[in-house]
């Protein structure tokens, strides 16, 4: 069902721009228009399956983590984990199996983006160079985007990955989906707001968020790519990945029976 509301997603937003993307593009450019000269189609596929990664913000990873909570938690729920932990199969093989699930839904559900954001975009509008709004006006040339756009889904596998390790830990502590969603999400909206609106002091926190370095994606198009800066958000979404991961094995390996 994921699946279908992501394709679905992507689709309201190619026919969105598709009737109204000119005009609402020409009024986002209209004042540089005197300042520089853009030749061919500004509205076009690439521009559009970028903007479509700005679902990347809320509405990917509550669709992912809606799935991820209920993998783990779904056994409870249903009052099956007696009988699965009563199975020739140890704890720690279940529980692996399960986060391989997981790792494999979400590198599924991202590839299913990416395809459903970029075929149906370039099919109705075609390609072409990019105009993005990142730390001032970013012109990508339509040779790279593909490169850019690759590595930014790929990118974001990895953030969601994280992302859904710390969902995954609060659906076996609370043994709830909806708890675990709600949960991740207030998380989410919370260190968001503090990273869009952080002042003075708190600007020294922002390093420590994980919305900070998953909104490093972005990064992946400005003309000059950061590469530092990018693998230094790899390194802390990784560590994030293995801490979550490792404390929901533990307390997977440890869990009574009759809890």
């Amino acid at each position: 069902m994921t699946f279908v509301i992501a394709i679905l997603l992507m689709l309201v937003i190619n026919l969105g721009l598709y009737s109204d993307g000119e005009e609402l593009f020409g009024f986002f450019l209209e004042p540089i228009s005197e300042y520089f000269y853009l030749e061919g189609e500004v509205l076009n596929g690439y521009l559009i399956a970028y903007l479509a990664l700005n679902t990347l913000w809320v509405h990917i990873p509550v669709l992912i983590i809606i799935v991820t909570a209920y993998i783990f938690s779904g056994e409870f729920e249903l009052g099956t984990i007696r009988l699965l932990l009563m199975q020739p199969v140890s704890r720690n093989n279940l529980i692996i199996a399960k986060i391989i699930a997981m790792i494999i839904y979400i590198f599924c559900f991202m590839v299913v983006i990416a395809i459903s954001a970029l075929f149906p975009s370039v099919l109705l509008f075609g390609t072409g160079d990019v105009v993005v709004f990142i730390d001032g006006i970013q012109f990508i040339q339509e040779a790279s985007f593909l490169v850019r756009f690759i590595n930014t889904v790929l990118f974001a596998t990895l953030a969601m990955i994280a992302f859904s390790s710390m969902t995954m830990f609060f659906a076996l502590i609370f043994k709830n989906t909806l708890t675990a969603i709600l949960l991740s999400l207030g998380i989410l909206i919370l260190l968001t707001l503090l990273q869009t609106f952080v002042l003075g002091i708190f600007s020294t926190w922002q390093p420590y968020l994980f919305t900070y370095h998953i909104a490093k994606w972005q990064l992946f198009f400005e003309n000059e790519i950061p590469v530092k800066s990018i693998w230094n958000s790899v390194y802390f979404l990784t560590i994030m990945s293995a801490i979550f991961i490792g404390i929901s094995m533990y307390k997977f390996n440890r869990m009574n029976i009759s809890e």
